[in-house]
């Protein structure tokens, strides 16, 4: 392995990237920080990542290792943090914001990002970075919370549970944005959710959160019935991970290949 030595060169450009508290950044962040050509500030942070002074976390984007870390560095940015600076705009989504508002208790690898523009999945050491697509208009409901003196943006509450009606499959499956709701129930506010889950035009999300309210014995009549899809042939899925079996409610418009004996198994444990 290289040893962690620096050139004056190489030592001024940490004391730059340090001092300007460039935890992670492009080559285009360093080339203005450094006032350098691109070409010798690309050869500059290749020796400094073969040095084990930066890690290189995907093309054209590093992130600084501390001192601390030690020779062999085995220091990690946390990684929302590190989530943050991928992509443009983005919020923390899916069961990673489940998971931060403590409405899951799965713990993946996986860190979920929404975002409007598209960008291929990244790893870092053994974390996972997942983007996912959205139209305009179901890219809303966020907000920015500090971490480690640093701005992170991360779905609200209400936003975070209906994204996983919306797409169960980030979640972990089906039963999680329910096991969110029950929860949450103390902290949700109803009619924002519902408001939420309107403006994400996707029926089928509107009628599983319909169920899961009315199973959960958590909303109103007029709060169900503002869910309820006028009636058409098609049935959507409870949870779009498992097969198309199962009885089917009339009520909801909905195929439930969930057993019944798990629908609410987990509130048991």
């Amino acid at each position: 392995m290289p040893m962690r030595t620096l050139s004056e060169s190489e030592s001024r450009a940490l004391t730059s990237l340090a001092a300007a508290g460039l935890r992670v950044f492009t080559v285009a962040e360093a080339q203005r920080l450094l006032e350098g050509n691109r070409a010798e500030v690309n050869k500059l942070l290749h020796r400094l990542a073969a040095k084990h002074w930066l890690e290189r976390l995907e093309r054209g984007r590093y992130r600084l290792l501390p001192l601390e870390a030690g020779p062999e560095p085995l220091w990690a940015e946390h990684e929302f943090l590190l989530a943050s600076k991928f992509v443009e705009p983005y919020y923390l989504a899916y069961g990673t914001a489940l998971e931060y508002y403590n409405y899951s208790e799965r713990r993946g690898d996986t860190v979920w990002l929404a975002t409007t523009k598209r960008k291929r999945p990244t790893t870092v050491g053994t974390i996972r970075f997942r983007f996912v697509t959205l139209a305009e208009h179901k890219f809303f409901g966020y907000q920015e919370i500090s971490l480690l003196g640093a701005r992170v943006s991360i779905a609200e509450r209400e936003k975070a549970v209906v994204d996983g009606f919306d797409h169960p499959e980030y979640c972990g499956g089906g039963l999680e944005p329910a096991k969110a709701l029950w929860l949450g129930s103390a902290e949700l506010d109803w009619e924002r959710l519902l408001d939420y889950a309107e403006r994400l035009s996707n029926v089928a999300a509107q009628r599983r959160l319909g169920f899961w309210l009315e199973r959960l014995n958590l909303g109103s009549e007029p709060l169900l019935e503002r869910l309820r899809m006028p009636a058409n042939r098609n049935y959507a899925r409870l949870d779009p991970l498992r097969p198309a079996a199962g009885p089917r409610s009339a009520r909801w418009r909905l195929l439930l290949n969930v057993p019944e004996r798990e629908l609410l198994e987990w509130q048991e444990h």
